[in-house]
C-alpha cells in the first residue's frame, strides 16, 4: 500500500506532557501513547507532545525534514537480527505529512521499502541520503507520487560485520560543503559506483565524508557509534556508548605534518565529571538518573551512561535559550534523553549537566527507547522512540541470557515525540513552520535547509545538468563592514554561515583579509580555515593572519597554531613558542604548535628556551613534548650539542629536567646504548675538556633532583618531575634513593613514579627489592600493578619475576591470564618452563582436591531459581547479579559466558586468578584497628576500603600502621562446605543464567 490515511484514534493526538513536579510511577509497557505520554518527568519550562506513532511509524530510528516540512522516517523493522533465512529484508523508509497543519502527522507513504536496516536518513536536493550499509543510498521521487522510483547506490563496501546497530549512521551536511557519516567502528572497503575507475578506500573505526556531486570522498577523524552533529561554528561532535558527547577537535592530517610528534589523538571526551569504572577496560561515563526500573548487561554500569547516541547540539529557538549550544544524547536502557552545557576549555569544550540530579527528559516506562534526535522546522527537539521491551543488541548478551530473551516485542511500534517551550502554542508553532529558510534566521533548521539548497543548486549549475542553479548572490556585507562591537551568537552564526556559503570566486582576499579582522571571535577562526588553501599564492592574507597567534580568544589562536603549520615561512617560530609557553596548559595547543615546527625544531627550541619565566605543570609538560621530539628526530651527531644547549639553559630546573628528561625517552625508544649506566651520559660523546662543563652541569642537576625527589616539603610536581629525569641516572647512583620512595608514607604517584623510573634499569636487584616479602604485600592495588608491569615490560626483571612467583612472595593469583600467557609462552625456554611449573601448581594439593571432586556437581540436573537464593545467602554480600546484591567484587553479569567448569574453578579456588584490582587487603591502623577490604580508591592522602555489604572506610595515610595484601581472596574459602551438592550446581545454573526468569527486565 503506497499511501495510508490513519484517523489517530488517540483523541486527536492531544497528547502533552510537562514538567513533572515528582517522578511518574513505574511502569511495564508496552503503554499506549496516551499512557506513555504520562510516564515522562520533563525539566521545567518545557513540554512533551506527540508527533506520530504506531501504525503510522514502527520502529524509527532516524528522520529528517525536507523543505516542506515532510517528515522522512527511516524504520529499522528487522533490529536486531533481520528477516529469517529466505525472507526479504523489512527495513524502510516512510514519508509522514501533516495536512492538517496541526503540528501532528496523520498520513504516511512507503517512500521505499526492502531495505535491510536503514539507520540514516538526510533529505537533499530533492531525495534523501539514506545510509543501510553496505550502502549509502540516494532514493528519489520523480514523478511526485511520494514514493522513491529512484534509487541509486552512492557507495557500498561499508562493513556489514558484526552488530546492526553499529554501521555507518548519520549523513549531516557540514558548513564545509562535506556531508559526514559515521563508521560505527567497523569501517569498510568503499566504492563509489560512479567512480569505478578509483580504488577501494579502506579503513577501520575512522569517519568517511564525501562531496555530495560525488567529485571527492575520503576518510576523516572520528570514529562515532551513533550520532553526528556540528554546532553553529563548524564544530563536529561524536558519541559513543559510554561518552555522550566528544569533539572532534583537529584533523590528522596536521599531526602528520611532523612525524617525530608523539601525539595522535583527535577526539576529545567532553564531560568533566566522569565515574570511575572498577573493571579494567570498561572506561568512565558520565551519571545519568533514571527513574525507570531497566538495568543494563553490567550491574557495573548502573547510573551511568551505557547506550550514549545520537548526540545533538541544540540550535533551534523554540526551546530556552540556556539550552542554546549545549548538547542533548540519548540512553535507551536508561529511558532517557540527557543534557550537558558545553562550555569552552581551551581549543575544546567541556560538557557538565544542566539538571542536577535529574534528566533533560526521562520516561519511568521501561519500554521507552529514545535512540535519535533533531531539530525540526519549528524549532522543537524531535526525538525518535523505538518502543520495544528489549533494546539490547543480542551480541552483547551471554549465550544462555540471550536464549530467553525477549527480541520480539514491540516490533510495529514506535513513537517520535516533540519537546517545546511550554509558553509556545500551536499557532507560534505553525508559525515558525512557515518561515523561510534564509541564512539569516535565528534557528540552525532553517540556516542548515538554506544551505543545502544552495549547495545542490551550485552543484546542478557546476555540472551543466540543465536544471535551475544558483541564481542568488549571498549578502556579504556583513563581512565586508561588521559592527565594531562583538555581537550575539546568532550575529556569529550567520557570519559564519554566509562565509562559508560564499563561493569562493565572490570571496576576494580583501574580504578574507577582513574576516581575519572581524570582531567575532568564530567568524576569524572559520576564516583562518577558509584562507588555508589561499596562503601560498596571497602574501596579504599571510600578514593579516600572523597577529591572530596573539588573538584573545583560544579557538582562534588554536587554529592559527594549525594554520601556520603549512607556511614556508620562519616567522611564526617565535610567536608559536610564544603561544605554545602562553596556552601550555591545554595540550591541544602544545599539539597543535609541535605539528607546525616541522623542520624548524630547533630554532623552535632556542626560542623555548628564551622563556626564563616559564613555569607551571603545562610549561614542564610542553618542556617533556619537545625534548621527545628532538631526541627522536635529531641524529647522533647533534645529541651531545643539544644536551649542552639543554643543561646550560637559563630556564627553570624543572624545565630543564623534564626537557632532558623527554630527550632521554626518546633516545631510550631509539635503542640508544645506555653503555651500562645513562643514554644521557652516553649521548655526551667527544672531546673530554670540551664536555667536562656539560657533564658537571648533568651531574648538578641529577643530583638537585635527587634531593627534590625526596623531600615530602616539596610540591609533588616538583617531585615529579624530578624523578622523571632519574629514570635516565644509573641505578649504582640513584638505585638505593628510589626504593626508599616506595613505601606507603609516600604519596601514591611519588611511588608509582619512582617504579616506573626502576623498571627502565637494567640491574638485576631492582626485581629483588621491589618484589621482596616485606615490600610486595604492603602495596595497594595501583601501586601493585606498577611493579608487576614494570617487572613484565623488560626481560631483565623476568627471572627475578619468576623467583617471587616461586617463593609464593608474588601469589600466581596475582597474575592474570594475558600475563600468564606472555610468560608461559615466553622466547626463552628456560623461563618458560618455569612459569608452566609455576601456574600448573598454582591452584594447590588441597583446593585442586576439592575441584576435582566437585566436578560430579555439573551433571546434576541444576534449578537456576533455587540457585538465585543459594546467590542471595552466600555470595550477595561481595557481588551483584540481576539487581541483586552489593558491587563489592567483579561485575558478575559477563560470567556467563564461561563454561560452568571454569566458574566452578574459581568458586572453589578463589586465589587461582584475582582479577586486577580485586585484591584484598589489610589494614592496621595507629589506634589498634584492623580492617579489612578493598582497595575503592588510593589517593595522596588516604586509602577507602570497601567492605562486605558494600560497606566504605576512609583512614588517612598518616593514621596507617601496616598495610598489607592478603594472599586469600575476599571470597569464602571452602564455600562447597556450606552448601550441599545440589546447592553448588544450582547456583552454576543461575551465575550461567540459565532459565533465569526475566533476567534483564527487557
Amino acid at each position: 500500500m503506497v499511501s495510508v490515511v490513519v484517523a489517530f484514534v488517540l483523541a486527536t493526538c492531544a497528547l502533552v506532557a510537562t514538567a513533572a513536579a515528582t517522578p511518574p510511577a513505574l511502569l511495564d509497557g508496552p503503554l499506549a501513547p496516551e499512557e506513555a505520554v504520562k510516564a515522562f518527568a520533563i525539566a521545567p519550562g518545557l513540554r512533551v507532545e506527540l508527533v506520530a506513532a504506531e501504525p503510522l511509524v514502527d520502529s524509527p530510528v532516524a528522520i529528517t525534514f525536507d523543505e516542506r516540512g515532510r517528515m522522512f522516517v527511516a524504520e529499522n523493522r528487522g533490529y536486531p537480527n533481520g528477516p529469517a533465512a529466505g525472507e526479504p529484508p523489512v527495513g524502510r523508509i516512510s514519508l509522514l505529512e501533516d495536512v492538517d497543519g496541526d503540528g501532528r502527522f496523520e498520513k504516511r507513504t512507503t517512500f521505499a521499502d526492502g531495505l535491510t536496516f536503514p539507520n540514516g536518513v538526510m533529505a537533499y536536493d530533492g531525495g534523501l541520503i539514506v545510509t543501510c550499509a553496505p550502502d549509502i543510498l540516494f532514493l528519489c521521487d520523480t514523478d511526485g507520487d511520494g514514493r522513491a522510483d529512484e534509487r541509486r547506490v552512492w557507495f557500498t563496501g561499508f562493513s556489514t560485520k558484526g552488530s546492526t546497530q553499529l554501521r555507518v549512521s548519520h549523513p549531516t551536511l557540514s558548513l564545509d560543503g562535506w556531508i559526514y557519516v559515521t563508521s560505527g567502528l567497523t569501517g569498510g572497503e568503499v566504492t563509489c559506483p560512479a567512480h569505478a575507475e578509483r580504488p577501494p578506500l579502506k579503513f577501520g573505526r575512522t569517519d568517511f565524508r564525501f562531496r555530495p556531486d560525488l567529485s571527492a570522498y575520503e576518510t576523516c577523524d572520528g570514529g562515532g557509534q551513533f550520532g553526528l552533529c556540528f554546532d553553529d561554528f563548524g564544530h563536529r561532535f561524536i558519541c559513543y556508548n559510554r561518552v555522550q558527547v566528544q569533539h572532534v577537535v583537529l584533523a590528522s592530517k596536521y599531526l602528520r605534518r611532523n612525524p617525530h610528534l608523539a601525539f595522535s589523538e583527535t577526539v576529545q571526551d567532553c564531560p568533566a565529571d566522569l565515574a570511575s569504572e572498577p573493571l579494567a577496560g570498561h572506561g568512565r561515563a558520565a551519571r545519568l538518573f533514571p527513574i525507570s526500573a531497566n538495568v543494563t548487561t553490567a550491574d557495573s554500569h548502573g547510573g551511568t551512561f551505557t547506550a550514549a547516541c545520537s548526540v545533538f547540539v541544540w540550535r533551534g529557538n523554540s526551546l530556552p535559550v540556556a539550552y542554546r549550544g549545549g548538547a542533548f544524547s540519548c540512553d535507551p536502557t536508561g529511558n532517557l534523553v540527557h543534557f550537558d552545557r558545553l562550555t569552552p576549555q581551551g581549543a575544546t569544550f567541556a560538557a557538565r549537566a544542566m539538571h542536577d540530579g535529574e534528566e533533560f527528559l526521562a520516561s519511568s516506562d521501561n519500554w521507552c527507547r529514545p535512540v535519535f534526535l533533531t531539530a525540526g522546522p519549528d524549532g522543537g527537539l524531535y526525538i525518535c522512540d523505538m518502543y520495544r521491551k528489549t533494546i539490547e543488541h543480542p551480541d552483547y548478551l551471554p549465550a544462555e541470557i540471550r536464549k530467553q530473551t525477549d527480541f520480539d516485542s514491540g516490533r510495529g511500534m514506535g513513537r517520535i515525540w516533540r519537546v517545546v517551550s511550554d509558553t509556545l502554542d500551536a499557532p507560534q508553532l505553525a508559525e515558525r513552520r512557515r518561515q523561510p529558510a534564509i541564512p539569516t534566521s535565528d534557528d540552525g533548521w532553517h540556516r542548515d535547509t538554506w544551505w543545502r539548497a544552495r549547495l545542490a543548486a551550485r552543484d546542478r549549475q557546476r555540472n551543466h545538468q540543465g536544471l535551475p542553479g544558483d541564481q542568488q548572490q549571498v549578502d556579504l556585507s556583513t563581512l565586508s563592514h561588521p559592527a565594531p562591537v562583538p555581537g550575539s551568537a546568532h550575529d556569529a552564526a550567520v557570519a559564519v554561515t554566509l562565509l562559508w556559503s560564499a563561493e569562493p570566486a565572490n570571496l576576494s582576499d580583501e574580504m578574507l583579509v577582513t574576516c581575519l579582522r572581524h570582531p567575532l571571535a568564530a567568524v576569524r577562526e572559520q576564516a583562518l580555515l577558509v584562507a588555508e588553501p589561499r596562503l601560498a599564492r596571497s602574501p596579504a592574507l599571510v600578514e593579516a593572519l600572523l597577529p591572530l597567534g596573539e588573538d584573545a580568544e583560544a579557538r582562534v589562536r588554536f587554529q592559527w597554531a594549525l594554520t601556520v603549520g603549512g607556511l614556508k615561512d620562519r616567522r611564526p617560530i617565535a610567536p608559536l613558542a610564544k603561544l605554545a609557553v602562553r596556552d601550555a596548559e591545554d595540550r591541544w595547543l602544545r599539539a597543535a604548535v609541535l605539528s607546525s615546527i616541522a623542520g624548524q625544531d630547533e630554532t623552535f627550541l632556542q626560542e623555548l628556551l628564551s622563556k626564563t619565566d616559564a613555569n607551571g605543570a603545562g610549561v614542564i609538560s610542553l618542556y617533556a613534548e619537545v625534548g621527545r621530539m628532538l631526541g627522536a628526530g635529531q641524529p647522533g651527531t647533534s645529541w651531545s650539542a643539544l644536551i649542552a644547549q639543554m643543561v646550560n639553559a637559563s630556564t627553570k630546573a624543572d624545565c630543564r629536567a623534564s626537557l632532558l628528561a623527554g630527550f632521554a625517552d626518546a633516545l631510550r625508544s631509539r635503542g640508544a646504548d645506555p653503555d651500562g649506566g645513562s643514554v644521557l651520559y652516553a649521548a655526551l660523546r667527544g672531546d673530554a675538556n670540551e664536555l667536562r662543563g656539560t657533564r658537571d652541569k648533568l651531574d648538578a642537576l641529577i643530583h638537585s633532583a635527587l634531593q627534590t625527589s625526596g623531600d615530602s616539603a616539596c610540591e609533588i610536581e616538583h617531585r615529579l618531575v624530578a624523578l622523571a629525569l632519574l629514570a635516565h641516572a644509573d641505578y649504582l647512583t640513584v638505585g638505593e634513593p628510589l626504593l626508599a620512595l616506595v613505601e606507603p608514607a609516600q604519596p601514591a604517584d611519588v611511588q608509582a613514579r619512582a617504579i616506573r623510573a626502576l623498571a627502565g634499569m637494567q640491574d638485576e636487584r631492582i626485581a629483588a627489592a621491589l618484589l621482596a616479602a616485606e615490600r610486595f604485600p604492603s602495596y595497594s592495588p595501583a601501586l601493585r600493578e606498577e611493579v608487576l608491569s614494570a617487572m613484565l615490560s623488560g626481560k631483565q626483571h623476568l627471572p627475578g619475576l619468576m623467583a617471587a612467583i616461586e617463593s609464593g612472595t608474588v601469589p600466581p593469583g596475582a597474575i592474570d591470564s594475558l600475563r600468564r600467557r606472555q610468560l608461559t609462552e615466553h622466547a626463552d625456554p628456560a623461563l618458560r618452563e618455569r612459569a608452566l611449573r609455576a601456574f600448573g601448581t598454582s591452584q594447590g594439593t588441597d583446593r585442586g582436591k576439592a575441584y576435582e571432586d566437585s566436578k560430579a556437581v555439573l551433571a546434576l540436573t541444576a534449578d537456576s531459581e533455587a540457585g538465585r537464593a543459594v546467590f542471595k545467602k552466600h555470595c550477595a554480600n561481595c557481588h551483584r547479579l540481576d539487581r541483586d546484591g552489593f558491587a563489592v567484587g567483579p561485575d558478575l553479569f559477563g560470567v556467563r559466558n564461561q563454561p560452568k567448569e571454569a566458574l566452578l574453578l574459581h568458586i572453589l579456588i578463589p586465589e587461582f586468578e584475582i582479577t586486577r584490582g580485586f585484591s584484598a587487603y589489610v589494614v592496621e591502623t595507629k589506634d589498634g584497628r584492623t580492617l579489612t577490604g578493598l582497595v575503592a580508591s588510593d589517593t595522596e592522602n588516604s586509602i577507602t576500603l570497601r567492605q562486605a555489604l558494600g560497606k566504605e572506610e576512609t583512614v588517612l595515610r598518616e593514621d596507617i600502621e601496616r598495610l598489607e595484601s592478603s594472599k586469600l581472596s575476599l571470597m569464602p574459602q571452602e564455600i562447597e562446605k556450606a552448601m550441599t551438592r545440589q546447592d553448588l550446581a544450582d547456583l552454576l545454573s543461575y551465575l550461567k543464567g540459565e532459565n533465569v526468569r526475566d533476567p534483564l527486565r527487557n
